[in-house]
């Protein structure tokens, strides 16, 4: 299959709806329902100083709008004080997987953490998602030990 010229860039706010659709269908692909509106998207991803979007879109396409995206958000790292992002998202959407697209999106959040100064950047999975963990191998990243169980509180 021919890889297609990608940018990859910070979203705009035009980007959206798309990032927005994407968003709940990946949220699916998990078993889980999204409720997060466009504003509060918005307002996290655009206008927050803690998540940095970076969208995926094909060159020359008569797609104009994102095919894929990353949200990034920052936390400091408690032992040392510096800054990492952690790559949350990533989703390509089905039609052009497999084409190079989620490698791109994860070159330029490498990018755009070196760019920023961040310290490091953290790039998570499903557990059962087999295919993203062979494909992140495949770009020669080192894999982290698994942290051990993870637990949840109900606060309402």
């Amino acid at each position: 299959m021919t890889t297609p010229n990608v940018t990859i860039r910070l979203a705009a706010p035009e980007h959206l709806p798309e990032v927005h659709r994407m968003l709940i269908a990946l949220a699916a692909h998990h078993g889980d329902e999204a409720s997060i509106t466009p504003d509060v998207l918005r307002r996290i991803a655009l206008q927050g100083p803690h998540a940095r979007l970076i969208v995926a879109t094909l060159d020359g396409s008569p797609m104009r709008h994102p095919v894929g995206y990353a949200l990034m958000l920052l936390r400091p790292n408690m032992i040392t004080g510096q800054q990492i992002y952690t790559v949350d998202h990533l989703y390509v959407q089905e039609p052009v997987r497999r084409m190079g697209i989620g490698r791109a999106l994860i070159e330029g959040a490498k990018r755009l953490a070196v760019e920023e100064g961040r310290a490091g950047l953290v790039i998570g999975t499903h557990p059962e998602n087999d295919a993203a963990a062979l494909a992140l191998r495949a770009m020669g990243l080192a894999e982290l030990p698994a942290t051990g169980p993870r637990f949840a509180a109900e606060l309402a």
